[in-house]
């Protein structure tokens, strides 16, 4: 049998390389193979294609993304209108000398009885409290022998009368009983409206008892005594409080204080209560100005409407003014920096920041202002030239 190809010699150069025939491809042996199934060689066209448009795509330049255009700046005509000006503050309801009372025992005890209750309308001279105190049994016992020695005194200074105008005692005698009496007279009597101050001398309790009664017309607020409790002179026992005996203590700023003056009526609403119209008359301005919060006291006295009124109230207050033609713009159009208002202000080509004051809300989205003159043009959004 011939061999079919001859053995190389062992040593001898490999033979040279063939180079594919012209016209031929990677895909020949696939493609020219006739033991393939034709489905597997179309198979092979297929992810060849594939891959080959991958490599394309990949290599084509992607342009960046164009910068959007600038939004355009709106601006607003400013423009006057009426508005309803007034005076913006902070305060509070507070008692007036008659407003309210904290009653309060003169000596030390013991409850004994509580003559009213929270709600009691009382007047004044009205039995609230009865104590029981030994002061008041020392006092009264003090009182009846005062008495004593006042009879004994007046039997022998009137005795002394006699017998001086007869020559029997000296003119010095009836000096000395005199002033016994007188001394005894001005004792007792100091006892006596004492204990009328307890109110141990009307009978209507025992020595040992005083009575307290209301200081003032009133309601009673708060009872912080019980029946059995023991006080001290500086423990309030209630708490008697006259809704119509009370004040408005408004913080007006500095600035506000010279629209306003002693003795004006004034018309003004709070936030508690926005749907009813206040009328009071400023008696009274304060001389001293808190240097924190820039504000002067200034105390209303309430003319109508007191019954909804409530001792220690908080309250934003609006005293009216009248009418004042102002400039209105876009509450959007003003920005706060520094610890002032500004508007960006339109002034040829550009924008200036123009410094403004804002009165009050003239609506929802507006805001009546001080600084600008009919006409102007002012950005619509201030914070679109602001920079983050």
């Amino acid at each position: 049998m011939k061999k079919e190809r001859k053995e190389r010699k062992k040593g001898a150069a490999p033979p040279p390389f063939r180079t594919p025939c012209k016209g031929t491809s990677a895909l020949d042996p696939i493609i020219l193979n006739p033991n393939l199934n034709p489905d597997v060689i179309n198979i092979y066209v297929m992810i060849l294609i594939f891959i080959s448009l991958s490599l394309f795509w990949g290599c084509q330049k992607v342009d960046p993304p164009k910068e959007e255009a600038k939004a355009e700046l709106h601006t607003y005509r400013v423009t006057f209108q009426k508005v309803q000006a007034f005076i913006e503050a902070t305060g509070s309801l507070q008692a007036g000398i008659e407003g309210a009372a904290k009653i309060l025992s003169p000596l030390p005890g013991s409850v004994e009885a509580i003559s009213v209750k929270i709600g009691d309308v009382v007047k004044k001279g009205t039995p609230l409290v009865v104590i029981r105190s030994s002061d008041v049994s020392d006092t009264y016992a003090n009182y009846i022998s005062t008495l004593s020695q006042l009879k004994q005194s007046e039997r022998i200074y009137n005795l002394n009368k006699e017998l001086f105008e007869v020559g029997t005692v000296t003119k010095n005698d009836l000096l000395n009983s005199q002033a016994s009496y007188e001394q005894a007279k001005a004792l007792s009597e100091g006892l006596k409206k004492k204990l009328d101050i307890y109110g141990a001398s009307s009978g209507e309790v025992s020595p040992d008892r005083l009575i307290i009664k209301a200081p003032i017309d009133g309601t009673v607020a708060d009872i912080q005594a019980h029946i059995g409790d023991r006080f001290d002179t500086n423990a309030p026992l209630m708490i008697i409080a006259n809704p119509k005996k009370i004040l408005v203590v408004a913080n007006i700023y500095d600035t506000d204080i010279v629209k306003i003056q002693e003795g004006k009526e004034v018309t003004f609403y709070v936030d508690v209560f926005p749907d009813v119209q206040f009328k009071g008359v400023i008696f009274y301005i304060s001389d001293v100005e808190d240097a924190d919060s820039k504000t002067i006291k200034t105390y209303i006295r309430i003319l109508n409407a007191t019954e909804l009124c409530k001792q220690n109230m908080f309250l934003k207050i609006k005293i009216l003014q009248g009418e004042r033609i102002l400039p209105i713009v876009p509450k959007t159009a003003i920005i706060y920096k520094k610890k002032k208002f500004y508007v960006k202000l339109k002034d040829g080509g550009r924008f200036t920041e123009k410094e403004i004051t804002p009165v009050r809300d003239a609506s929802e989205t507006l805001m009546a202002v001080e600084g600008l003159k009919d006409g102007d043009e002012i950005l619509h959004s201030a914070m679109e030239m602001e920079t983050p």
